[in-house]
């Protein structure tokens, strides 16, 4: 009779021991989860405070030009911005990798992870395809003419576990109304 009792006893402990296991087995995954949100969550924060950055450094750097044809790659801090004009419009465009540097245009082994996109036009004919009617994309009579300025900021691929790619980080848009004054002072300059 001894034996049975003994058998009955190592049936449950066995019960208990594989129970407990997988109890620990589901507590560690959903502390594996919690710790790829935390990690996410602080590379989410981290590109936030990157892409601000590089976002209101464009947007300064565009306002600072006396004229929009001034517009250069070479104003652009730091350097590996992409510059393409299309009429009075134009179009930045500068990449990083994972860790925020810059990815020189003409690299081609380097994969970019960020990309800062800016885009300067006259009023009415900007990306956001709004048209105001009040400039339709001409100068005033005055010599004067509003542009918009737009500036977005993307993670080109998901976080850790996340499945959408493409994730807009930052978008600025604001406007800058280009003088006469300012348009003979630049060609001063």
């Amino acid at each position: 009779m001894p034996s049975t009792n003994v058998g009955r006893r190592s049936t449950f402990a066995l019960a208990e021991m594989i129970l407990s296991v997988a109890v620990l087995v589901i507590l560690a995954g959903f502390s594996v989860l919690m710790f790829i949100s935390a990690k996410n969550n602080n590379a989410k924060s981290y590109d936030m405070y990157k892409a601000m950055s590089h976002a209101i450094n464009v947007v300064e750097t565009i306002k600072a030009l006396p004229h929009p044809g001034l517009l250069s790659e070479q104003d652009f801090d730091p350097k590996g911005a992409v510059l393409s004009r299309n009429g009075d419009a134009a179009a930045v465009c500068i990449y990083f990798d994972e860790t925020w540097a810059v990815i020189p245009p003409d690299s081609s082994q380097a994969q970019p992870c960020y990309s800062v996109q800016a885009e300067l036009a006259p009023r009415g004919t900007a990306a956001t395809g709004t048209d105001t009617g009040t400039n339709s994309g001409s100068y005033k009579k005055d010599g004067s003419c509003t542009y918009t300025i737009s500036v977005r900021v993307l993670r080109l691929f998901p976080y850790t576990l996340e499945k959408h790619g493409q994730e807009e980080i930052v978008f600025i848009e604001t406007l800058k109304c280009y003088t006469p004054y300012a348009r003979t002072e630049g060609a001063i300059r």
